[in-house]
């Protein structure tokens, strides 16, 4: 196991984990050795991903109730005697035009992606401070630095995400927590690539823009978010990462 991510001993919350990218996080931090809570509503889906994993438990939870924020972490603690690793990766999307959103959309998304992400971190900061070593990694948006058509809620809720997690950091960096973003760009495999990709005409108008020539995985996602969960990233503090094949250079 490599010294800078090995996570022998953590424990680990993962938000939208039922599939996706979040499921991939999961597995990858796992791999490193952490016990990991997998959250999300589809309790089929939840179940699946934990049993192949070693040390691992799903909670069904709808994160913009706010009574499952504390039954999350109490869960988490309960099982695994610890919480070190908060991943806020659980979101939700629309596309269109931003003169055609709804307050009904934009209250989904801003519940989930920012108001839900708020208050789960409020109930996990006192056990990420008891760690010694606490890890929030924020799961934002290319958009929030680039921003692109058809996504004025969701990019506007995940740069509020990105000023959370630089006040964390400010907050609670002397607690030895360290609080940080991965941005990615469109994710191949990620459920929200559909509706960009609806619209989009990927081959001509959005890989000649990336220097890497391709999309981002949740594979690409998960390395980093296992490097930030990770002894190797302890002197990076509220860094928010354009994990974006050099879109934004």
């Amino acid at each position: 196991m490599d010294s800078i991510t090995h996570l022998d001993g953590k424990a680990a919350i993962v938000t939208g984990a039922t599939g996706g990218i979040g499921a991939v996080i999961a597995r990858a931090l796992a791999e490193a050795g952490a016990a990991v809570t997998v959250v999300g509503r589809r309790s089929e889906a939840g179940e699946a991903v934990v049993k192949d994993l070693p040390r691992a438990s799903f909670v069904a939870a709808d994160l913009t109730d706010r009574d499952s924020h504390r039954r999350v972490v109490d869960t988490t603690i309960d099982r695994f005697g610890r919480l070190d690793i908060l991943v806020n990766n659980a979101a939700a999307h629309t596309s269109g035009p931003a003169i055609q959103g709804t307050e009904e959309d934009f209250d989904r998304i801003v519940a989930l992606n920012y108001k839900a992400a708020f208050f789960l971190t409020q109930a996990a900061l006192p056990a990420l401070i008891a760690s010694g070593a606490g890890r929030i990694v924020n799961i934002s948006s290319i958009g929030t630095i680039k921003t692109f058509w058809g996504a004025a809620i969701y990019n506007s809720s995940k740069a509020a995400l990105d000023n959370l997690t630089r006040t964390w950091a400010l907050e609670h960096g002397a607690d030895g927590v360290r609080v940080n973003a991965v941005n990615p760009g469109i994710v191949i495999d990620g459920p929200m690539s559909a509706p960009v990709q609806a619209f989009l005409d990927i081959e001509r108008d959005v890989l000649p823009t990336i220097p890497a020539r391709r999309l981002a995985t949740a594979a690409d996602v998960a390395a980093v978010v296992t490097f930030l969960a990770g002894p190797g990233a302890d002197y990076l503090n509220g860094v928010i990462v354009p994990l974006d094949g050099g879109l934004t250079a």
